[in-house]
């Protein structure tokens, strides 16, 4: 086998080592090299199973994230013995966490950790969403003052977060705005659905809390946070559609001249 020295390199460069990345540690088990021909040129696929254990107990992980860095992980053997990773084709079989077999592309999101999730967003995430809308050439300043509860978080293509939004209060330049209808509560809650000044703080706030214990952003894994507006002042909102800027104007300033 043309470069055997090298490839035995790279094995017992991933089998000899417990490799350390983030809050886990890596080990490469059932290590299995077949040689093929891809692109006109030598090339090797690499087979593999994972044990992993974690530094600290009761932590979030996902599978991606594992056969993720486990590529990074060969790339730097490879460099070690001066092969092209390009070569190499590796294939992640087996996931076992602290002994256990993993789901493939799962995960586990602990409760300590969507406390944790839940106490940052009440604590950091905004407590008044604000926007515009016009009368006129008169911009006016709509402010939504909001509470939050967690209604999901769960593993899909990265780590997805459900955050119920609870409005107690609406205000027209820093004025309360009184007998609001369904129509108009519905019409709100369909514009601010539709713009990311809320999504995008509590987004932050749950990227933050798991990056501590995987770099996910090195492997193009990424965490996705929905909101949804359940209330406007006394008025529940279940349903609603999307709607464009000059329609929430038009239907704003209706209601605050009095022609709603």
């Amino acid at each position: 086998m043309e470069n055997s020295g090298q490839i035995r390199g790279i094995v017992s460069y991933l089998t000899k080592l417990t490799h350390t990345v983030d809050e886990f540690r890596i080990k490469f088990v059932n290590v299995k090299v077949s040689e093929v021909t891809k692109n006109m040129e030598p090339s090797y696929n690499l087979n593999y199973d994972l044990e992993i254990t974690p530094k600290q107990s009761d932590i979030p992980y996902l599978w991606d994230f594992f056969s993720c860095k486990s590529k990074h992980i060969i790339e730097e053997g490879c460099d070690m013995v001066s092969i092209s990773f390009g070569n190499i084709y590796p294939t992640t079989n087996n996931i076992y966490y602290d002994g256990k077999k993993i789901n493939r592309y799962g995960g586990n999101i602990p409760q300590s950790f969507i406390k944790k999730i839940l106490k940052d967003i009440k604590q950091l995430g905004t407590k008044q969403i604000k926007t515009h809308f016009y009368c006129g050439s008169e911009t006016k300043i709509l402010t939504l003052n909001v509470d939050y509860e967690l209604s999901d978080v769960y593993v899909d293509d990265g780590i997805t977060t459900d955050v119920l939004v609870y409005c107690s209060q609406v205000l027209v330049d820093n004025e309360p705005l009184e007998n609001i209808t369904q129509d108009l509560a519905e019409t709100i809650v369909g514009y601010m659905g539709e713009i990311d000044n809320l999504r995008e703080d509590l987004d932050e706030i749950v990227w933050d809390n798991i990056t501590q214990y995987m770099s996910l952003g090195d492997c193009e894994i990424w965490t996705h946070t929905y909101t949804y507006i359940r209330n406007i002042g006394d008025i529940e909102v279940d349903d609603f559609n999307y709607i464009n800027q000059s329609t929430f104007s038009s239907k704003m300033c209706d209601f605050i001249s009095g022609d709603y």
